[in-house]
């Protein structure tokens, strides 16, 4: 439609005026896909093009485009030529979303491959459903179908051995190619059938029946046969809310599964020189490794914490150094450290880049004060309780130092008032005046 003419359309809108912009619907609209699911293509009136934003919601007497519902999405497709955006349902009414304004006689065209991906997938749910409500009585108490995936919840929990019975049913329904109809029964004869349902229907109920398999309260298109949804796998199960969510994929999406999960078999197969059928062992076998090897690394580990600790001189004053054990092994250092410093303890790791991760102790001298006056002046984040602390530094290496310098010599000139020794002992990596800060800094690089 010309631009002049869709800028008319939203001026009508806006000024109330009558004509097709503001024409009053109170024709349902015929819903193609409730008799024939296979229709790719169509032909429809415009009745209604109303201006909503930046979109136009189109209302036609015919439609084969599904709306959202039932935890399905829109279908996707062309009208005029134009884009479908959105397809909603309301009072019977089926609204379709362009990007512009339409009239007359359009032609429709559906997104087919993304609709007979969903018609495999919803048929399969109603399969697997049926057959777990047959064994278990469970309800379907949710359904979602995605992009990748449909999920469904049940509200009973079910056992793998029941699943994996309930897939093999499945797939025997498909390689059977049973027949599936959609019908609306007549409402003096709907409390004649046993079907399933979510919600409570008293009118306009439609039915899909699989035979012999199930038969659900439904409004979405599927497939004419069980053969047409093709391989049904359930790919993942859940406690949930006291019952069990489940995952599949079928058809297209069944395929695309396998050929993801054959590929990386194929890799790790090359990875583990094991051919396909022997991965299991072949994990295993690494996993037993792997871990005899992390047992032999922690080892090791411990005897470098034990030999860097003997190395220390016993001192009651003091210790602070930078060293290269990490994480849960520098606070074994320390820990271990006061064996043989009777002063506070400060061990860092890290580089100038990171920042340093430290851990500060000490027997029986009371480290809060001093934690909380080098989290100020470094930059830090960091506490503790029973008298150690952790956290990290964002500073360099030579203002890490000079801090914890000036810290000592504060420390020598207080016990030098009280007329006391001090011992304090400072590892040969240390740093200990602003020359040798320099020469180091300049060595790291």
């Amino acid at each position: 439609m010309p631009p002049a003419l869709q800028e008319a359309f939203r001026k009508k809108q806006m000024k109330g005026g009558a004509g097709i912009a503001r024409r009053s619907v109170i024709m349902k609209t015929k819903r193609l896909f409730d008799t024939d699911a296979y229709i790719k293509e169509f032909e429809a009136q415009v009745l209604s093009c109303e201006a909503q934003g930046k979109r136009f919601a189109l209302v036609l007497n015919q439609t084969a485009f599904f709306p959202e519902g039932g935890g399905q999405a829109a279908d996707r497709g062309t009208l005029g030529g134009e884009q479908v955006l959105d397809v909603r349902e309301k009072e019977g009414v089926i609204y379709h979303y362009t990007a512009k304004a339409l009239s007359g006689t359009v032609k429709g065209v559906l997104d087919w491959a993304t609709r007979f991906e969903r018609m495999q997938n919803h048929s399969g749910e109603h399969v697997v459903s049926g057959i777990i409500h047959r064994h278990t009585g469970a309800d379907n108490i949710s359904f979602s179908l995605s992009e990748s995936e449909t999920t469904l919840a049940f509200n009973v929990p079910l056992e793998e051995a029941l699943l994996r019975q309930v897939e093999r049913e499945a797939n025997a329904a498909v390689f059977a190619d049973k027949k599936i109809t959609a019908f609306y029964p007549d409402p003096e004869s709907l409390s004649e059938y046993a079907y399933r349902s979510k919600l409570e229907l008293t009118e306009n109920v439609r039915l899909v029946e699989i035979e012999h398999i199930d038969l659900c309260a439904c409004c979405a298109p599927h497939c004419a046969s069980t053969g047409q949804i093709g391989l049904i796998k359930i790919i993942g199960s859940e406690a949930y809310k006291g019952g069990t969510k489940l995952w599949i994929v079928c058809g297209k999406r069944a395929l695309e599964h396998y050929d993801m999960l054959l590929g990386q078999a194929k890799r790790i197969s090359h990875l583990l020189c094991a051919k396909l059928d022997t991965l299991d062992a072949a994990v295993q076998t690494l996993h037993q490794n792997k871990e005899k090897a992390e047992y032999a690394l922690v080892s090791l580990r411990r005897q470098a914490i034990a030999a860097a600790i003997e190395a220390v001189e016993p001192t009651a004053g003091d210790y602070t150094t930078v060293c290269d054990f990490k994480g849960d092994d520098l606070r074994l250092f320390a820990e271990g450290l006061k064996e043989r410093v009777g002063g506070i303890i400060t061990v860092l790791e890290g580089d100038d880049a990171s920042g340093y991760r430290y851990v500060i102790t000490a027997r029986e001298k009371d480290i809060a004060p001093l934690v909380k006056e080098a989290n100020a002046a470094l930059c830090g984040r960091g506490g503790g309780r029973d008298n150690m602390a952790r956290g990290s530094f964002r500073a360099t290496r030579e203002q890490v130092n000079a801090h914890f310098i000036h810290l000592e010599k504060r420390e020598e000139r207080r016990e030098k008032n009280e007329g006391r020794d001090t011992r304090t002992r400072i590892k040969e990596n240390r740093i200990t005046n602003p020359i040798e800060c320099e020469c180091l800094a300049r060595n790291s690089t």
